[in-house]
């Protein structure tokens, strides 16, 4: 009996060979609490040291890096982030190109039957990656190197591309009819169509390339961005003003007779845009699904799979606007990350249930062995093991924002003053016939700003 209790716990300790001991106890999203905490508080240096820490070979590794990445930006610590964040992208697309991908993979999810999906390498989701480059490429932008920044904001427009693509996989009918059983998450989602299109790295491209005096490749991706988000009246003066400037009469007599004519501009004036990141995007949360599973009796068992949802309202502020001397301007969204990262575990329900019906299968014939074997020791050993190892995987980039809003206006050249309630009055300078660029990052107590001559 000791042998065999002996070699169950072999099995269990290689099974969670990529997480450390206290992934055993608590989930991921119970462990960045603090750390979220921390980021509301507006103390990012004891943020940064309650990350856990990981090694390159934990499950949680480039989970890992991408919340330290994100609070180096926080903390102005451009390079670092910068250097990180192309740490990530490069063994993201190292993985995605090695062939020996499939035999690792294969054996992650071996082990996962016996264990859980937080032993399985946390592969950043599209919408994850999209935000990775747009902040390198912010990055970039604040340290006036234009070019580095459209270099990441095509790899981040490519993401969407290849994700596209990718989504016109046919999920199995069967796995589809186990995923009813998940409770909506639609309030969270709204009116999203997938997990992945992110209208605000398509805007932060239009942005970066009219600035660049690219005005095709700007008109092109700012019509993406609306095509996303076909309310945002910023977008839609965007279209229709370079619509008119290449010359594309019928697309703009088209998008006039859609969203109206274009506002009178003077040549005086120079363009503001303000792009704010506002609070800290949705934790997922464990939810129990009962499920019936057959023996091979034909009897039927009911079983509680322990599974990860989104339960929170969505996010909202209360005051969404900045006070440009005598003119309040309404902040917009552009993007609901928190919408992004719901639809995406949506649309991956189906094959979690899949791998969690397996590995009730698996652990019931553990179950069986132990029981047979070591007899009531084995047995109560082996459900203490089950129950005990049964746990969601709440993994996802915590230390985002909820949403991201934009604002756009024209001013005459000279010196401004930016209002922003519940915060110290922002000082900046219109150039004639200038891009000034202003990023703003609200979390709670948190408040950073930034201000570029494009």
């Amino acid at each position: 009996m000791r042998r065999c209790l002996f070699i169950g716990a072999v099995s269990f300790l290689s099974g969670c060979s990529t997480i450390g001991i206290t992934d055993l106890f608590q989930d991921y999203a119970t462990q960045l609490k603090p750390v979220r905490q921390a980021v509301r508080q507006n103390n990012i240096s004891n943020a940064k040291q309650l990350l856990p820490s990981t090694s390159s070979s934990h499950s949680n590794y480039l989970l890992n890096q991408l919340e330290s990445a994100r609070l180096d930006f926080l903390a102005q610590q451009n390079d670092a982030s910068n250097e990180t964040f192309e740490t990530i992208y490069k063994r993201v697309e190292d993985k995605r190109q090695a062939a020996k991908l499939q035999l690792s993979a294969g054996l992650e999810q071996s082990n996962s039957l016996l264990t859980n999906d937080t032993v399985i390498s946390y592969q950043p989701a599209a919408y994850e990656m999209t935000m990775l480059h747009s902040y390198k490429a912010l990055s970039y932008v604040f340290n006036s190197q234009l070019e580095s920044a459209l270099v990441e904001v095509r790899r981040a427009n490519k993401v969407q591309e290849d994700a596209l693509k990718e989504n016109q996989a046919i999920v199995d009918e069967q796995a589809k009819k186990a995923a009813q059983g998940y409770p909506s998450m639609d309030a969270l989602i709204g009116n999203v169509k997938n997990g992945f299109q992110n209208a605000f790295t398509f805007y932060l491209s239009a942005v970066l390339y009219e600035a660049n005096k690219q005005f095709d490749d700007a008109y092109i991706d700012y019509k993406k961005a609306l095509e996303i988000n076909p309310d945002n009246q910023y977008l839609q003066q965007d279209v229709l003003r370079l619509a008119k400037k290449q010359g594309f009469a019928q697309e703009y007599e088209r998008f006039s007779q859609q969203y109206g004519e274009l506002s009178v501009t003077d040549k005086n004036h120079g363009q503001v845009i303000i792009i704010a990141e506002q609070g800290l995007i949705a934790q997922k949360h464990a939810f129990n699904l009962r499920l019936p599973i057959y023996t091979s009796r034909g009897d039927a068992r009911f079983y509680s799979l322990a599974l990860p949802i989104y339960a929170d309202t969505p996010f909202s502020v209360t005051e969404n606007t900045v006070q440009l001397e005598d003119k309040s301007l309404e902040l917009k969204p552009i993007v609901r990350l928190e919408a992004l990262a719901a639809k995406t575990l949506e649309d991956q329900s189906a094959g979690r249930i899949s791998r969690q019906v397996l590995r009730l299968i698996a652990k019931e014939k553990m179950r069986a062995e132990l029981a047979r074997s070591g007899g009531d020791v084995g047995n109560i050993l082996a459900n203490i093991y089950n129950l005990a190892s049964e746990q969601a995987d709440t993994r996802s980039w915590s230390t985002l924002p909820s949403q991201l809003s934009i604002a756009r206006t024209r001013l005459a050249s000279g010196s401004h003053t930016l209002k922003i309630k519940g915060h110290n009055d922002l000082d900046f300078t219109v150039s004639k016939q200038g891009l000034t660029f202003i990023f703003l990052t609200s979390i709670n107590n948190y408040f950073d700003s930034h201000v570029v001559q494009l």
